[in-house]
């Protein structure tokens, strides 16, 4: 499996870009916010983190491997978990993925169906299926640094520790490391969820805290 392959941008299309790395030329496929995000690279070099995945049909057809690549590991998995909805192809992940994860993740956590109906290929009913599906998955997501590196996560507020299983906290304060969250904004956000009194039993339980509150 290649993880991440790292080149020389030769040229950026519609769905795909070709990226040299010594001695070859590789075409990669990307969802559309990375293209914007690449397009004026040309010429510099581009590290990608990568998935891999045969495309075609397997009985009588051609079978033609594909490399899609992605400017972040936590982009790579976000497009991993969109791309486990039924109907939901790599393909039209692919173009459905216009916006920052950030923003598509919090449209699901919303359960905002109409603006995620109109991301390219995702009509109603697909939007609908994606919600029911990913809400609960996707909260993570959704609390990935801001652009400019910075978190709303609010100071620390001396949170009661038996408000939550050991396992849930040190594994909701692993993934806010894994999208970006200093230490500090971590456990200040973790801080701010064991205040309350809401007995938190799962990881998604307190995500979905965490990020009601980075909401307000």
């Amino acid at each position: 499996m290649i993880t991440q392959i790292r080149g020389v941008l030769r040229a950026v299309a519609e769905e795909s870009l070709t990226l040299a790395v010594d001695p070859f030329e590789l075409e990669v496929l990307i969802p559309e916010h990375t293209r914007r995000q690449v397009q004026g690279k040309v010429g510099e070099t581009v590290t990608l983190h990568t998935t891999f995945f045969i495309e075609g049909q397997a009985m009588g057809g051609r079978m033609n491997p594909r490399l899609i690549g992605f400017l972040s590991t936590v982009d790579r998995e976000f497009f991993d978990t969109f791309c486990s909805v039924d109907g939901v192809g790599v393909r039209k992940a692919l173009r459905a993925m216009v916006r920052p994860v950030r923003e598509i993740a919090r449209t699901i956590q919303d359960q905002d169906v109409k603006m995620l109906a109109t991301f390219p290929g995702i009509g109603e009913a697909m939007a609908e299926r994606i919600v029911a599906k990913l809400r609960r998955k996707v909260g993570i997501f959704a609390l990935i640094v801001n652009p400019d590196g910075t978190a709303s996560a609010p100071a620390p507020t001396n949170g009661k520790a038996e408000n939550a299983e050991p396992d849930v906290v040190s594994d909701v304060y692993a993934l806010l490391l894994s999208v970006g969250h200093t230490e500090m904004q971590a456990r200040a956000a973790i801080d701010r969820a064991l205040a309350g009194k809401k007995k938190f039993k799962s990881v998604p339980d307190m995500i979905e805290a965490i990020y009601q509150q980075d909401k307000n």
